[in-house]
């Protein structure tokens, strides 16, 4: 997922004025040269059926249409059609060369004119000078987007995330048993009971050295800006944490160096891997009791999963699904 692009937005240059002279049967010569048209505007509108950030690859330079030329007999050139480029819902435009936000769309339909079209030239009608149509603004634009899922799945590498994501979503995402498998956010829909659903986004891993940017670095953290809840994904047996409590310790501890008001977004915890004999006596063995709800599961026989999909069912509520 691409959660990041930068662009090349220019308004429609405008249409240049006419020189244009009528001779008269007196022989006296009268200037009818028409003004040139206006160029058209890029406007950048929220919608639903939006192409992702992504496709947004392969049309780097945004080019709105020039004005029409004046003409002779006092003819206006013809305005440019403003450019209407659909973008995600949620997607933050900013002026790079500026360094400001030009305005965040979040609801479908709304939307804001990105670069302006250069203004039409003078045509020599009533002896006035004509002028050459105004060049079309250029400007260097960023788009980000922050994912809008209902539920995060933060974890240590190897912890079992994308198994829990596809066995609770069917997403299909890839697994394997090596660390920062993930490398970008994966999202996936969970059904719940009376045609509900929530939204599950699985986050790359985080450990120790997230913030100093080794494995995938932490800037993915940024979309916990919209989450609605956190699930902390811990393995009782792992070579990132010595202990369940150290390693949700240390993934609140990596949160908080990112933006230490997510840890103010409510939260539960997932002990994965039940299913192995020695991750089931650890936890046994440490009889761990965290502040938080607390769920034992294993995505590869689903131990845990309905247990976790009512609580999804608790927790989200009718109008967010």
């Amino acid at each position: 997922m691409i959660d990041k692009i930068h662009i090349t937005v220019q308004g429609g240059d405008g249409g240049n004025g006419c020189e244009s002279y009528y001779h008269r049967k007196d022989k006296k010569i009268v200037p009818n040269g028409g003004d040139g048209g206006h160029g058209a505007q890029v406007i950048f509108r929220a919608s639903e059926n939006a192409q992702p950030l992504s496709n947004f690859r392969f049309q780097r330079h945004i080019v709105a249409e020039a004005g029409g030329h004046g003409g002779s007999n006092g003819k206006r050139g013809r305005n440019g059609r403003d450019l209407i480029v659909l973008i995600p819902c949620g997607t933050r435009i900013y002026d790079r060369q500026r360094g400001f936000l030009i305005r965040e769309l979040l609801m479908p339909g709304e939307e804001v004119v990105v670069a302006e079209g250069g203004k039409g030239g003078v045509g020599n009608v009533s002896d006035k000078v004509p002028t050459v149509g105004e060049k079309g603004p250029l400007y260097e634009v960023e788009m980000t987007i922050r994912i809008a899922a209902d539920v995060f799945l933060v974890g240590l590498p190897n912890a079992g995330r994308s198994a829990i994501l596809n066995r609770l979503t069917r997403a299909h995402v890839k697994e394997e048993a090596y660390p920062f498998t993930t490398r970008s956010p994966e999202l996936g829909v969970c059904p719940l009971p009376e045609e509900r659903q929530v939204t599950l986004c699985d986050l790359p891993s985080i450990y120790s050295a997230s913030h100093e940017g080794h494995g995938v670095g932490n800037d993915f953290l940024k979309h916990l800006e919209k989450a609605k809840f956190i699930l902390f994904v811990l393995d009782p047996v792992s070579e990132f944490a010595d202990s369940l409590e150290s390693g949700l310790e240390l993934l609140r501890q990596e949160i908080s160096i990112y933006d230490k008001h997510f840890l103010e977004i409510p939260c539960a915890v997932i002990v994965n891997k039940m299913d192995l004999p020695e991750a089931a006596e650890k936890v046994k063995a440490a009889a761990w009791a965290p502040k938080v709800p607390c769920f034992l599961t294993s995505a590869k026989t689903g131990e845990g999963l309905e247990s976790l999909k009512e609580f999804f069912a608790k927790i989200i509520r009718p109008e967010s699904s």
